[in-house]
């Protein structure tokens, strides 16, 4: 939690990508949060593009990135924040969610991200 420069009390919020952020009702969250002057991130599992070229890279793999994480690109930047993107390549949230200093995650799956993240102290969201 941080102050703004009003002094108001706000939060800095991850939400999950897949089935999280993609439903309406969590998007216009998002949205309405970052109206409101809460810091929004997007943390997700996926590897990012760069992530992914490197993986092909050392695999000797011919990449194919036209395409890829396209829909989450297109959300971030209709909600402002391409530049708060979390890529943790399949793994684990917790560090994550430790290392950015998150007050709160918004994730589906509770088993493998938001019941470890209460579990260590933090607030995760199961929805």
């Amino acid at each position: 939690m941080f102050k703004d420069q009003e002094g108001n009390y706000k939060l800095k919020v991850a939400f999950d990508y897949d089935d999280t952020l993609t439903d309406d009702v969590l998007f216009q969250l998002a949205k309405r949060l970052i109206c409101k002057g809460h810091d929004v991130w997007i943390m997700t599992v996926r590897t990012s593009n760069e992530q992914y070229l490197e993986h092909c890279k050392r695999m000797n793999l011919e990449p194919k990135v036209e395409g890829r994480n396209e829909d989450l690109l297109k959300d971030a930047k209709e909600l402002g924040i391409e530049e708060k993107i979390i890529f943790t390549d399949g793994e684990d949230k917790l560090e994550f969610y430790q290392e950015h200093q998150f007050d709160l995650l918004f994730d589906d799956d509770a088993d493998w991200h938001t019941n470890p993240i209460c579990e260590a102290g933090g607030i995760g969201i199961h929805l």
